[in-house]
């Protein structure tokens, strides 16, 4: 199915599903959730669509609180029971690792500390044995840094690409650190760094503070656990919409990438996902897992930057936009090295546009989309250069004269102004210091120019005097007024 936005296109493919069978067993209810979390192959069949590895970050809580009763059993005992048969059971699951982060087990409560939180076991492949012995080894003690632990997830999925990463966080209480785990959730969400978490509640009255995590589930028993899970299997199918991206080049071939993408929600203008377009191995572009919710806002964050709104993504199924990026460069640079070390830089901007789109520095070639651009050397004088085009895959290289150097030197504070003589006329470039004695120096581009001064403490115009000096590339002007 395609969808025109103008000369931007979306895509979609048909995907294919098998409903799932649920287990009504609560002890291994659990283990289903897991399963139905996730794209298992054997589960959901998604046609010529290569199965991405599958990282789920496990955040367990250990505080203390663990050691309440829950069905007859400590919290702690029952969700480390569950916990080991869901690992046993993800044991043989193809395209799948799994890593175990703990909170509130290292230091005892009170006082506790609020970073204490630990990645005991990373990810890896063949790790079940060291997470379930982690488990079974773990004694609840302190307090409960959920913000924290969430936010230290973050580096637990570092240089993990190419994966579709979930935290589940099972905790029996709320936030004892002062930290906002609902806003460093929306940040790991808006980074691209996980999907939306999911948070198992052992006991109530947490669902106000704990849901703006992610999908939660408040197990106050076990009757209520095994509902919420039957819940959680209508959810859970809203993250496994899938979208690529294609960035195509002026022959409509999908070759761009290393672009910065955000997607907004375009109803309240909110941030929902930032990802750098990336290319496959095979030269395809990646695959992005997100929520189908939104009515999505995609802003492309070239020179210009593109917009496309009213995305609409079809949920359980793959989705392609497909948007035509083409980009020329700008080079600028100076025909020698610039005095004292000094850089020149340049306002880039739209032809007929007065707004700065860009400063481009001396010795950077910088990519901007094909079309016309007016470039405003900041220099002195201001040079403008204008009309310059910029074609796909071309360099248009902008070359600046070496400039020069003046010293102004003077025996007592003058009142004077620096001019640059263009066609007959005096344009105005530079005031000099009106109280200083000391030596100005100047770097500017080769040309005429005069300054027109008086002494400071001179009480007429009479005493208006000029110089006259021309400036070289390369060259040092001093001038004594």
């Amino acid at each position: 199915m395609i969808i025109q936005y103008s000369d931007l296109s979306i895509r979609r493919s048909e995907s294919k599903f098998s409903q799932p069978s649920f287990v009504r067993v609560f002890q291994i209810t659990l283990i289903w959730f897991i399963l139905l979390c996730l794209p298992w192959s054997a589960i959901f069949a998604q046609e010529n669509k290569t199965e991405p590895l599958k990282r789920i970050l496990f955040v367990f809580d250990a505080s203390q609180s663990m050691w309440g009763q829950w069905e007859g059993k400590s919290k702690m005992e029952v969700a480390r029971m569950l916990l080991i048969r869901v690992v046993d059971s993800l044991e043989k699951v193809p395209q799948t690792e799994l890593a175990l982060r703990v909170y509130g087990h290292q230091y005892a409560y009170p006082p506790g500390r609020c970073d204490d939180s630990k990645l005991e076991v990373p990810f890896g492949k063949n790790n079940h044995a060291r997470i379930k012995a982690v488990l079974r080894n773990t004694t609840p003690k302190g307090t409960t840094p959920i913000a924290y632990s969430l936010g230290q997830a973050a580096s637990d999925f570092n240089g993990l690409t190419d994966s579709r990463n979930m935290i589940i966080l099972i905790t029996d209480g709320l936030e004892e650190c002062g930290g906002d785990p609902c806003a460093v959730s929306r940040e790991l969400q808006k980074n691209g760094i996980v999907l939306k978490p999911f948070v198992i509640g052992l006991g109530t009255g947490m669902s106000n503070e704990l849901d703006c995590i992610g999908t939660y589930f408040d197990a106050e028993d076990a009757d209520n656990f095994a509902t919420a899970l039957k819940v959680a299997l209508k959810q859970v199918s809203k993250d496994l919409t899938t979208l690529t991206v294609e960035l195509e080049n002026g022959r409509g071939v999908a070759k761009v990438t290393d672009i910065a993408m955000s997607f907004y929600d375009q109803e309240n203008n909110e941030l929902i996902y930032n990802f750098v377009h990336t290319m496959h191995e095979k030269g395809t572009p990646d695959t992005l897992y997100v929520d189908h919710n939104p009515l999505y806002r995609l802003e492309l964050h070239t020179r210009p930057s593109l917009n496309l709104k009213d995305i609409q993504l079809l949920e359980k199924e793959h989705n392609t936009i497909a948007i035509p990026v083409t980009q020329g460069k700008i080079r600028l640079e100076t025909t020698n090295k610039m005095p004292f070390g000094k850089e020149m830089y340049g306002l880039v901007k739209r032809c007929g546009n007065p707004s700065v789109l860009h400063v481009i520095q001396s010795g950077q070639t910088e990519e901007y989309l094909t079309g016309c651009y007016d470039l405003e050397i900041l220099s002195l004088p201001r040079l403008l250069l204008e009309n310059i085009i910029v074609e796909e895959n071309q360099v248009r290289q902008i070359t600046i004269p070496e400039p020069g150097v003046l010293v102004v030197q003077r025996r007592h504070p003058v009142i004077g102004d620096l001019f640059v003589e263009h066609q007959g006329t005096l344009v105005w470039i530079h005031s000099l210091d009106s109280e200083s004695v000391t030596a100005e120096s100047l770097v500017l581009l080769p040309g005429d120019y005069r300054v027109i001064f008086r002494a400071a403490k001179a009480q007429r115009a009479a005493y208006t005097r000029e110089t006259q000096f021309r400036i070289v590339s390369g060259k040092t002007k001093k001038i004594k007024l």
